[in-house]
């Protein structure tokens, strides 16, 4: 177990190590990009389950695939061709409070950024700007301005924790993050900040605030710094999949 008391730059580089394969893979909601071969569809993929990423992890698995087959797993083919309205079945998805409107309105976000840039990826590298990712942050947030629940309303209010997941999958690279986009340096990432990674963090110290924030989820990265300068987030895979596996598919590991 790793404690306060036994941390160390070493012990969590081994529980990185131990975590850092791609059999895990399969109990985590990247597992979803991964089922596709083209760039631009991995990002969309990406985007649409990082956002739907909360509550307990097998029930995420069940939305993303009743929402996957709603679009015939052809999300891009399907942001194409969308019309003015949802069609009703993708009007009859719900998961928790998120309504097949509010995915139909970012699909309509996502197709305005396809035909204006090609992909979000390249949405993103024209938008960034080197060292100053909190920017490109809000750029996303802004461009996603019309979508209630699945974006953060603002960096401000939120510790954007499905958004900085996406950029992890998007910038980091091994044998879980796919590396996509190189133009963004992984010393930039925030940490995803989840309660998993939240109770941690406070247990070892990275951070004594009490609400999850954005302040808190820089503030918790910062301390991960110490063990890694270059790519401080290299450690949120393993802390949260701890509890992760633990807790849901304990059985099956």
């Amino acid at each position: 177990m790793l404690t306060r008391a036994t941390l160390s730059k070493e012990k969590l580089n081994s529980f990185y190590e131990i975590y850092n394969h791609k059999k895990f893979i399969q109990y985590d909601p990247i597992k979803y990009v991964y089922g596709f071969e083209d760039e631009a569809e991995k990002e969309l993929v990406a985007l649409i389950v990082s956002s739907l990423s909360f509550g307990r992890v097998t029930q995420i698995f069940k939305a993303v695939d009743r929402l996957l087959d709603i679009v015939n797993h052809e999300p891009l083919t399907y942001v194409s061709a969308l019309k003015k309205n949802p069609d009703n079945k993708l009007l009859s998805f719900k998961y928790r409070f998120v309504t097949g409107q509010d995915v139909f309105d970012l699909l309509v976000s996502v197709k305005k950024m396809l035909e204006g840039y090609g992909s979000i990826g390249a949405f993103a590298r024209e938008k960034y700007r080197k060292g100053r990712f909190l920017e490109l942050a809000d750029v996303i947030i802004t461009a996603f301005k019309d979508v209630k629940y699945l974006i953060p309303a603002s960096l401000k209010k939120s510790p954007c924790k499905r958004l900085f997941m996406f950029f992890r999958w998007m910038v980091r690279s091994d044998h879980i993050d796919t590396g996509l986009w190189k133009f963004i340096s992984s010393g930039e990432l925030v940490v995803p900040l989840d309660t998993h990674i939240f109770r941690m963090s406070k247990e070892l110290g990275f951070t004594s605030r009490c609400t999850a924030s954005l302040t808190t989820a820089m503030e918790i990265t910062d301390s991960l710094r110490q063990y890694s300068e270059n790519d401080p987030v290299k450690y949120d895979w393993a802390l949260s999949h701890i509890g992760i596996i633990e807790n849901n598919f304990k059985k099956q590991v």
